[in-house]
């Protein structure tokens, strides 16, 4: 066991050194992925150490490095150094963070995180939340508690108002929870792509005059797209005089918060009925990670507590908290420790400077992309997001051409970009979210679009 350790921790360790001078990874075709892998396994097993070496040599460079600096697709991932020393004891001490019975310890640490991230957002004391799998799981959390102040006899005609640019998860929430699509209002936004109060209104007035029930709103804190902030303040103005519930989807953008610019954008957020948050994307934890934070956190538990028979050991006292009454999941993984201990290693202006410096790098990367005269940005930096494409003179199909050019950047294996629609236009993206990227690598990757571009 020791001498297994001792060649995982080696491993971990050269690649969190070498990373950004090694390629990003490869994607296997299905027929070589089933040639590598799949074959039964012997009654005898294996040594470890072969296993390692097809973990080298297969499984690793096999698989994008999403934590590399020049992987600016989608949502990165890229976690610090004590998020991944935190999942190493959480996976070796395997602790359960369900119920307090079981884990105090674990329990009370998910508690004082929980506590962090409302401050942070400056929501009230009243507040409470659970830590999830990801944005997914507490979008779905926020709209099942949302929905439990709805009778069953009026759930059909209840109306979910949800923003253009909103992450697909909320569509998928909606279908886990039986919500038939003729009751979701996709309201369209501004130029800006941002949510506004007047179209909202509208929505809401029309469905009330057609005898419908306006629920709950759903806004965004930075939407993947574009990383576009909705105007908060307006929709929950909106929300309080026709009496909605306010969700905020800040998956990606709620660590704005942590400076003073990212604090003013995201205005408003902290009125909201719930928010998500993804600490595995801006604030640098390993997978896997979400957060859903309830301002009248009581319904938390009354929509989710259960007490079977086999569970009668577990009811908690007066000060204690059962995190499977809060959520989804009975069994728990203890997910708090490594953000716990990431905020006491590195201390919080770490973090700070992490946003700054990666709103930074996509101001940056914006002001390189329009110096080359070869790129037209479709949606100027918000947060730490560039959108834009590739544009030439006599480009027989602009769209053609830049997916050309992002398959080809990748192909280089040196970086790795994703692509959207705004308003059907192709666009490209950078998503900067990762504290190794720098203007160096902005370098790079301009110049290849440009050298792949011709």
């Amino acid at each position: 066991m020791r001498e297994a350790a001792r060649s995982v921790q080696e491993w971990g360790l050269n690649h969190f050194e070498t990373l950004p001078e090694r390629p990003l990874g490869t994607c296997l075709e299905p027929h070589q992925a089933k040639l590598l892998f799949d074959s039964p396994p012997t009654d005898e097993g294996q040594p470890f150490d072969e296993l390692l070496e097809i973990f080298r040599r297969d499984i690793a460079p096999n698989t994008y490095s999403v934590n590399h600096p020049r992987f600016l697709a989608f949502v990165p991932g890229s976690q610090c150094f004590p998020s991944l020393i935190g999942d190493w004891l959480t996976a070796a001490a395997n602790l359960f963070a369900g119920v307090w019975l079981e884990g105090s310890a674990p329990a009370q640490i998910e508690s004082t995180v929980l506590d962090w991230f409302r401050t942070w957002l400056g929501m009230p004391e009243t507040t409470r939340g659970v830590l999830t799998t990801g944005g997914s799981e507490a979008n779905l959390t926020a709209l099942v508690v949302a929905r439990e102040r709805i009778s069953f006899a009026n759930r059909g005609r209840a109306i979910l108002y949800v923003a253009e640019q909103r992450h697909w998860s909320i569509d998928r929430a909606a279908k886990v929870m039986g919500i038939n699509p003729a009751q979701i209002r996709a309201v369209p936004v501004d130029d800006q792509f941002r949510l506004r109060d007047l179209t909202l209104q509208l929505f809401v007035q029309h469905d009330r005059q057609a005898g419908l029930l306006p629920w709950a709103v759903v806004a965004n804190a930075g939407a993947t797209n574009t990383g576009t902030v909705d105007a908060l303040g307006e929709i929950a103005d909106v929300c309080e005089k026709e009496g909605l519930w306010l969700h905020v989807d800040g998956a990606y953008g709620w660590a704005a918060v942590l400076t003073e610019a990212g604090k003013l954008e995201l205005s408003g957020i902290e009125r909201a009925d719930s928010v998500t948050l993804d600490p595995h994307k801006w604030l640098a934890q390993t997978f896997d990670v979400g957060c859903v934070l309830v301002r009248n956190g009581a319904l938390l538990p009354e929509t989710f507590a259960h007490r079977p028979d086999y569970m009668q050991d577990v009811a908690p006292r007066e000060g204690e908290v059962n995190y499977s009454d809060h959520g989804i999941a009975l069994t728990r993984r203890f997910r708090a420790l490594k953000i716990w201990l990431s905020v006491r290693m590195l201390g919080l202006g770490w973090f700070k400077q992490l946003v700054q410096h990666t709103c930074d790098l996509a101001e940056y990367a914006q002001a390189k992309l329009e110096q080359t005269g070869k790129f037209q940005i479709l949606c100027p930096r918000r947060l730490s997001i560039v959108c834009f494409r590739y544009v030439s003179p006599g480009l027989a199909n602009v769209e053609e051409a830049n997916v050309r050019l992002i398959e080809n950047l990748r192909d280089t294996g040196r970086a790795f970009l994703s692509s959207t629609r705004l308003h059907g236009v192709f666009a490209i993206r950078m998503c900067f979210v990762n504290w190794r990227t720098t203007a160096a690598d902005v370098d790079e990757i301009v110049d290849l679009l440009v050298e792949l571009a011709g």
